[in-house]
């Protein structure tokens, strides 16, 4: 009875055991397996804006300070009496069309199409010694040349950037004469003396019209400072001061170069784009 009694007890537990078995792996195979964890997202660059290119107006006042001409310089063709004017200065204005590329951080090229206007007043005067009842009286006949000169150029420069929003500029200019015009007359210094000359009028080789033998290719070079001033994110205030050496002659026929000192700005409208940033963490 005992024996039988165990094998029974023994049976059962063996039974149970098979039963959970069973259950647990019936539960197992219905459970679904955990999803992996989706892998954590790359973090998205810092984005800028990049200036790529910018374009505008320029307006400058152009003093002409090296109207250099050489010794006994006259209008050809232009008959005078004058021993030979020398070099002045004159006042001049200049527009631009201008356009600015960069080419890389801290550099950039620039074109510019220069509309100039320019003024020349060249005198001289002559020593002459002239009667005057029983008396010499010393005196000078005047000579004046009064010039005006417009011209077109294109000027291509490089920009560099020296230190933040100032750049050293240089270049060349290559332009034309489009016309020019100027105003000649001679006249005693004094007034007062009783005399006229021989054409029987107090002023002598009066003449007026266009410059003859004008050039008709203009040489020179750019070299200045600007100084960029952000007036927003796209517009630019770009004040400038340079100098434009001229190595070639207003005429054919005689040495006169016309160089400007000019002083101005210009307004630019910049284009942009955006461009992803590098930090430490995320180049």
């Amino acid at each position: 009875m005992n024996m039988q009694m165990s094998l029974r007890l023994a049976a059962c537990a063996v039974a149970l055991m098979a039963t959970s078995y069973v259950t647990f792996a019936q539960e197992s195979l219905s459970k679904e397996k955990p999803k992996p964890k989706p892998a954590p997202e790359a973090p998205k660059p810092a984005m800028a804006e990049k200036r790529t290119l910018s374009v505008g107006l320029s307006v400058m006042l152009a003093p002409m300070i090296g109207n250099a001409v050489e010794s006994g310089f006259r209008l050809p063709t232009v008959p005078s009496c004058c021993p030979g004017y020398e070099g002045t200065s004159g006042s001049g204005l200049m527009i631009g069309a201008d356009l600015l590329l960069p080419l890389s951080d801290g550099l950039e090229l620039g074109a510019r199409v220069a509309f100039q206007t320019s003024t020349a007043d060249f005198s001289a005067q002559e020593p002459i010694t002239v009667r005057v009842g029983n008396s010499a009286v010393t005196t000078s006949i005047d000579h004046s040349l009064n010039t005006s000169i417009a011209s077109l150029f294109v000027e291509p420069t490089l920009n560099y950037q020296i230190m933040k929003g100032l750049y050293l500029s240089g270049g060349l200019r290559l332009g034309t004469i489009m016309s020019g015009t100027y105003d000649q007359r001679e006249k005693f210094a004094d007034p007062t003396i009783p005399y006229d000359f021989s054409s029987g009028s107090a002023l002598n080789n009066v003449s007026d019209g266009d410059i003859p033998n004008r050039s008709g290719f203009q040489l020179g070079a750019v070299i200045g400072a600007r100084a960029a001033i952000a007036l927003g994110t796209s517009l630019t205030l770009m004040p400038e001061v340079s100098y434009a050496p001229m190595f070639t002659s207003v005429i054919s026929d005689a040495s006169w170069s016309a160089s400007p000192l000019r002083v101005g700005a210009s307004v630019l409208f910049n284009l942009t784009k955006l461009e992803a940033v590098s930090t430490p963490i995320a180049p």
